[in-house]
């Protein structure tokens, strides 16, 4: 990847709204949908940032960062066609599917970018991409719906 502040803000300009955008189906307010967004943009550019640094690779951030918004933007636009082709033909359930398929290749992908960055084992750099998404949502929970948050799964 190209170590370039213009791709990196075009990047950003693609994945802030089309996430967004993606995201309403679970907040449904826009408000609640971009502070989620954000927080994501954010928190893992923040994270990725003290883990190169603790790996001794900080020249590298802009690069993986890169490599991460580029997935997220491709994901994006897979995830928004199949689920305007689900909704047209009125196949919401197999979007579902198709949503949790995606998750699970993202979290292989973004796996592959940290392993490569922080020249980790792919098992390891799977495994921080999942605690990631985890604490993500969780995160995003606790802030944007904590009517949901504090309720039991099982009642």
């Amino acid at each position: 990847m190209p170590d370039s502040a213009v791709l990196m803000g075009m990047l950003l300009a693609v994945n802030l709204p089309l996430h967004t955008l993606l995201t309403l189906e679970v907040f449904p307010e826009v408000w609640r949908a971009l502070v989620a967004e954000l927080l994501d943009l954010g928190l893992g550019a923040g994270l990725l940032f003290a883990a190169l640094q603790v790996r001794g690779h900080p020249g590298r951030w802009r690069q993986t960062y890169i490599a991460l918004l580029g997935m997220g933007a491709l994901f994006g636009v897979v995830a928004l066609v199949y689920r305007l082709l689900a909704l047209a033909l009125g196949l919401e359930p197999l979007a579902a599917l198709l949503d949790l398929l995606l998750l699970f290749w993202s979290l292989l992908v973004m796996g592959h970018i940290l392993r490569q960055a922080l020249e980790i084992p792919l098992l390891l750099a799977i495994l921080i991409a999942v605690a990631y998404t985890m604490f993500l949502l969780g995160l995003l929970a606790q802030l944007l719906l904590p009517e949901a948050a504090g309720q039991p799964v099982f009642e």
